[in-house]
């Protein structure tokens, strides 16, 4: 058997203990990275949906309206940005409404990102072919 001179016990002790605690860091760091993005997904998760339903209720409020009075209406709400139209849709910072030929708004816009989040989690797996439908 191999025997150690009695001062190194003690270096090698300490060394092992920083190891130790210098794994038990990072699986604590590796742990709560975890959670913490489990929460920010269910955040988004939530945000996103907010947004379909706000944008549902914006559109039963706008959808027909001619396009002066959704401008009227906009510079009323959103006194410091101004309404402009491009390609079809009136713009103002946070909100694109879509007019139809006659120049009436058809509802609010959202984009395909927000509506893919806020589809219920075993959705969202079952098209990443994680999940059995």
């Amino acid at each position: 058997m191999l025997r150690l001179p009695i001062r190194m016990k003690p270096s090698i002790l300490l060394l092992c203990a920083l190891l130790i605690a210098s794994n038990g860091w990072w699986i604590y760091r590796t742990v709560d990275q975890g959670v913490t993005n489990t929460y920010r997904e269910q955040e988004r998760y939530e945000v996103a949906n907010r947004v379909v339903a706000l944008s549902a209720l914006a559109t039963e409020a706008v959808a027909g309206k001619p396009k002066s009075e959704a401008e009227a209406t906009l510079r009323r709400l959103f006194p410091d940005e101004e309404p402009f139209e491009k390609e079809g849709v009136l713009h103002t910072l946070w909100i694109s409404l879509p007019l139809s030929k006659e120049g009436r708004v058809t509802g609010v816009a959202i984009d395909d990102a927000t509506r893919e989040t806020a589809k219920p989690v075993p959705e969202r797996a079952r098209q990443a072919g994680v999940a059995k439908p």
